[in-house]
């Protein structure tokens, strides 16, 4: 468990750092790089009927735009994992991933996450979680297809959901 948690937090730290050390650099010098904060609402199911039947899973993602193509990613949220057997769910997580956004043509794009996941129930663990995205953005919106995996001490379980997101840009 706790080499799992050492790398998701070394994964969030360094782009942590890196949007930092931007930020800094943006401060003197325009470069028409942008930062976004990103709300969104997303809708899921998961992999393993015993983690419920539907996710809901609204989001916060903060982005950095590198260049035209490249952008980094910080995201937290919640995932609330709803039904199962006999309504009993395991437990919901919060999640927080680094992550980058391929972008290939204008709007379209590929966002590999990687980070860790913080159960809300005693006991439920905090899986490394990874998601690979597809989707399409463009100034305000951002529209996207992803599998979360979920990666336990003991096993995994997953999610496959859609997201949809409106961005409010925080700076140029």
């Amino acid at each position: 468990m706790k080499r799992i948690f050492m790398k998701a937090f070394v994964a969030v730290a360094a782009v942590s750092s890196v949007l930092m050390i931007s930020n800094v650099k943006a401060q003197n010098v325009d470069n028409g790089h942008r930062t976004r904060l990103g709300i969104g609402v997303g809708i899921g199911v998961p992999t393993k009927s015993y983690m419920g039947d539907v996710v809901l899973a609204p989001d916060l993602r903060l982005q950095h735009d590198l260049g035209e193509r490249t952008s980094l990613t910080l995201t937290t949220g919640y995932y609330g994992f709803v039904g199962g057997p006999d309504g009993n769910v395991q437990s919901d997580l919060i999640p927080l991933k680094a992550g980058a956004k391929f972008f290939f043509g204008d709007t379209f794009y590929l966002q590999p996450e990687a980070g860790v996941s913080f159960a809300t129930r005693e006991g439920g663990g905090t899986p490394f979680t990874w998601a690979p995205s597809v989707g399409y953005a463009n100034d305000k919106w951002d529209f996207a297809l992803r599998y979360e995996g979920f990666e336990y001490e003991g096993g995994s379980n997953g999610m496959v959901a859609f997201r949809a997101a409106y961005a409010f840009k925080l700076s140029k």
